[in-house]
C-alpha cells in the first residue's frame, strides 16, 4: 500500500513539473546532454567508446603538477589514471596504453574530431581540482596555451567568438545570444571551473573561475582575447544570479556559464534560468524528482528528464548514463 501511494505522489509530481515539449528556447536553442566523469576507465575503456556515442558533453578532472611531472595531469585524484590512449590514429584510439595527461587527452579528441570533422558542439567541463598556480607558470594562459596547439585554436568556439564586437560576453549574449547548436558544428567549447580539492585549500583564495574571468579580462585589454580558449564556470546553483561579491564587478560580464545541481535549479521554480540566454549545465539530472537510475535508465525516462530540464533553461543536462540513444539525445 506505501508503494502505490508513492507512485500515486511521485506520477502526481511528473505530471506537474514535466512539460511535453520545451517552452522556451535555452542558450543555443536546445538542451543536449554530457556524461560526468567521461574520462575514467569505469564509465568507458577508452575516452573515444564516450566520444563516438555523441555527447553533448565530457568532463575532465585535471591537477596541475608544478613540482613533479611538470605537466596537467587527468584523474580523479592526483596522477594520470583515465581512459585517455597514447595513440596517434583514430584507428588506435582503443589500444596502446592509457593514463595519458591533459595534452596526451587532448590528442585524442583531436583525432576524434580528425575523423569526424561535422559532429555535434562538444562541451569540455574541466574541473581543475587543485586549480591554477600563475607563479609556477601553470596559469590559464598556459593552459589555454596547451589547448590551442594540440586541439587547435580553430576547432574551439572561445571567448573571442562569443563576444564578436560586442564590449564584453555579458553583452554580447544580451543583444544576440550564443549561436545555434547548429552553426557550432565541428566545435569544442572548454568551460573551466573550480576544483574540490582546491576549495578545501585555505592557502588557495584565488579561484578557479576568478582567475579564468581575470585571464579575459587582461586579454581583451591587451587585445589578445583570440588566445583565451576557455570560459569561466560559476559552480553553484543559485536561485538569482550569482555574479556578486568576488564574481561581480568588473568579472560579471565575462562570466556567462552557470553549473549546478539540476535539482536545486529545479526547485528554484519559474522560467529559464536567468532567462535562458546563459550556457547553463544541471548535474545529477537523475536526481530531479521523480528520480530514476543514474546509470542505464529507461531511454524515454531520461528523455523526458532532459526535456524536464530543457525548459529550466539547461544548456546540457549531465548524469552519469552511458547509453547512446540517452547520451545523443537533444531538444529543439
Amino acid at each position: 500500500m506505501k508503494r502505490f501511494l508513492a507512485a500515486v505522489a511521485t506520477a502526481s509530481l511528473l505530471i506537474t513539473v514535466v512539460p511535453s515539449a520545451q517552452a522556451t528556447p535555452t542558450a543555443t536553442g536546445t538542451t543536449a546532454v554530457g556524461l560526468h566523469n567521461s574520462y575514467t576507465q569505469e564509465t568507458a575503456p577508452w575516452l573515444v567508446d564516450v566520444l563516438d556515442r555523441n555527447p553533448g558533453m565530457v568532463e575532465i578532472d585535471v591537477w596541475t603538477n608544478f613540482f613533479f611531472t611538470n605537466d596537467f595531469q587527468v584523474g580523479h585524484d592526483p596522477g594520470n589514471a583515465n581512459n585517455c590512449s597514447n595513440a596517434t590514429t583514430y584507428e588506435g584510439l582503443r589500444s596502446g596504453g592509457r593514463n595519458q595527461n591533459l595534452a596526451g587527452c587532448l590528442r585524442n579528441l583531436k583525432l576524434w574530431h580528425d575523423h569526424n570533422p561535422n559532429h555535434a558542439p562538444l562541451v569540455v567541463k574541466v574541473e581543475m581540482k587543485n586549480g591554477f598556480d600563475g607563479r609556477a607558470g601553470f596559469g590559464v594562459p598556459r593552459f589555454d596555451s596547451l589547448i590551442a596547439s594540440t586541439l587547435g585554436a580553430g576547432n574551439v568556439f572561445g571567448p573571442a567568438n562569443l563576444k564578436g564586437g560586442s564590449a564584453d560576453l555579458d553583452s554580447a549574449v544580451q543583444a544576440n545570444g550564443w549561436p545555434s547548436r547548429s552553426s557550432l558544428t565541428g566545435k569544442f567549447i572548454f568551460i573551466v571551473e573550480n576544483g574540490t580539492f582546491e576549495l578545501q585549500n585555505p592557502f588557495d583564495t584565488y579561484d578557479t573561475d576568478l582567475e579564468v574571468a581575470d585571464r579575459l579580462i587582461a586579454a581583451n585589454s591587451g587585445g589578445t582575447l583570440a588566445s583565451a580558449m576557455s570560459f569561466p564556470a560559476i559552480n553553484g546553483a543559485s536561485a538569482t544570479d550569482p555574479r556578486t561579491g568576488d564574481r561581480g564587478g568588473a568579472r560579471k560580464p565575462w562570466m556567462v556559464v552557470f553549473d549546478g545541481s539540476a535539482t536545486s535549479f529545479a526547485g528554484f521554480g519559474g522560467g529559464p534560468y536567468l532567462g535562458g540566454k546563459y550556457l547553463v549545465v544541471m548535474t545529477d539530472a537523475h536526481s530531479v524528482p521523480p528520480a530514476i537510475d543514474n546509470r542505464a535508465p529507461a531511454a524515454a525516462d531520461a528523455q523526458a528528464k532532459v526535456r524536464q530540464l530543457g525548459a529550466l533553461g539547461a544548456t546540457i543536462v549531465s548524469s552519469d548514463w552511458t547509453a547512446p540513444e540517452v547520451l545523443s539525445y537533444t531538444t529543439s
